[in-house]
């Protein structure tokens, strides 16, 4: 990858007090993650290393009744017990031809200026991306929509699918009994194949971040500095496994093979930083030296969808949900309510008034990674005492940091809680089913007693108190 970059830097002093000042910039292609493991998919997944045996269900044929389907003889593997029948469908992942390593234009420009009070320094900056090229994935095994929703969007199941009566209202599951017998979803896709993935490009997606900072430096022994960071940054894919099937299934979507940006999944839209430190030598020139540093952040975002899988593309939870227009609109059907009686889309609406972005959705679809999870506060402090060494240009530092130690004096502070992330639709949050379509072509909901809570984020002790003791000899 080529990569073309230009920079400046201009110095210059200003006022009688020969104030100092600085403007830079510059612009350039710089290269995102290389797609190492990506490239590698096809050699995995090359069609003739695995098989998927549905044994009589998802569309695949009946597993033969002998000998069950292991076997630990090499020669007598279940494919083999396949003859006049379907065989194991095949997993397939492409590469498109034209894909390049990903890369983004990259741009900033920033001034920065001492001013007349106190040592003040002062910051500003813009920085810009665009999307050069970028990876996403499109699934080549879903056949033709066989429907197109209300809303607008594809479907993919069988028709007596969509019927209402074909679906629990208990658990969102599709029944493939009685009338609903051979309902399925990918109705038109191709039965000898599985997943079939192609890694694609995309020039979609961009991002601004502008900064604000205030600060003295550290003068007489006191430094101090304060900044503010708005972030908007849109994607089409977050990219977030290894393996192609999963990083097509971990992406809310309206439809499934789109090229469309949204709010990226790492987003952090508003943070807040602030340091303070302090030093003072007690003893000699040895410094006693204590800092202490903020960050307040805007949470994750997160996606409102459907917990089952409302369009036929054989993902449940990926689907961004569809809000009516308002209360007793008649647009969707909620299962369990009569005319006179609708506790379920009272309680619809209930949620729906709790989420703003939510409400701002009425009579359209929500937009992914739309609504962002509670504000994190987090405060990391270092004491450090400086010794002598075994010659006088030698010194020693001991340093004891506490990280988070906001949670150390209360323990409800500090805590990072967000939506977890779901293999199917990434970070996202539901409270309704899908639950067919009826005869006058409207939505059915079948609306679940709770909703998809957060999460307190603690795999690595992240929304806890920690303590290091470093020591360290400098010569």
């Amino acid at each position: 990858l080529f990569q073309p970059r230009l920079g400046f830097n201009y110095s210059f002093e200003q006022g009688e007090d020969k104030r100092r000042m600085q403007l830079r910039g510059g612009v350039g292609l710089f290269q995102g993650a290389a797609a190492n493991v990506w490239i590698s998919n096809p050699y995995s997944n090359t069609g003739v290393a695995t098989g998927v045996i549905g044994c009589g269900t998802g569309g695949f044929s009946a597993c033969p009744p002998d000998d069950g389907l292991f076997s630990a003889n090499p020669d007598t593997q279940p494919i083999n017990k396949f003859t006049g029948a379907s065989p194991p469908a095949p997993n397939v992942d492409y590469i498109d031809s034209s894909l390049t390593q990903p890369s983004v234009w990259k741009a900033n420009l920033a001034l920065e200026a001492e001013l007349p009070w106190w040592g003040l320094v002062a910051s500003a900056e813009v920085l810009l991306t665009k999307v050069k090229t970028g990876i996403y994935y499109q699934h080549l095994n879903l056949g033709a929509p066989t429907k197109t929703g209300p809303d607008g969007r594809e479907l993919y199941f069988t028709p007596q699918s969509y019927a209402p009566s074909c679906w629990s209202a208990s658990n969102g599951a599709l029944l493939t009994t009685g009338a609903c017998a051979g309902g399925r979803n990918r109705a038109l896709s191709n039965a000898g194949f599985n997943n079939v993935l192609l890694a694609t490009a995309s020039n979609k997606g961009s991002g601004t971040a502008m900064t604000l900072s205030l600060g003295n430096g550290n003068g007489a022994g006191f430094g101090w500095n304060v900044a503010y960071t708005y972030t908007r940054a849109t994607e089409v894919s977050p990219l977030t496994s290894s393996v192609s099937n999963s990083n097509f299934n971990a992406r809310s979507i309206f439809n499934p093979n789109e090229d469309v940006a949204a709010n990226s999944a790492y987003l952090i839209r508003d943070r807040v930083s602030a340091a303070m430190n302090w030093s003072q030598a007690f003893v000699g020139t040895y410094k006693t030296s204590l800092g202490v540093f903020y960050e307040g952040r805007r949470g994750k975002p997160y996606s409102w969808t459907y917990l089952n899988d409302a369009n036929g593309d054989a993902v449940s939870g990926n689907d961004l949900m569809y809000i009516p227009k308002g209360p007793q609109s008649g647009e969707v059907v909620f299962v369990g309510d009569t005319a006179a009686s609708h506790p379920n889309e009272d309680r619809f609406w209930s949620i729906v008034g709790n989420y703003k972005d939510l409400d701002k959705a009425r009579g359209s679809v929500v937009s992914r990674n739309s609504t962002y999870a509670p504000w994190v506060n987090n405060f990391d402090m270092r004491l450090s005492q400086e010794v002598p060494g075994f010659t006088s240009q030698h010194k020693g530092v001991l340093s004891l940091d506490l990280l988070n130690v906001g949670n150390l004096l209360n323990k409800k502070w500090g805590r990072i809680n967000e939506v977890n992330f779901a293999s199917a639709g990434g970070q996202r949050r539901g409270f309704a089913y899908f639950n067919g379509i009826d005869a006058q072509g409207k939505y059915n909901y079948a609306v679940a007693n709770t909703v998809d809570d957060y999460t307190l984020r603690q795999v690595k002790g992240e929304s806890q108190w920690g303590l290091q003791v470093t020591a360290r000899y400098e010569f």
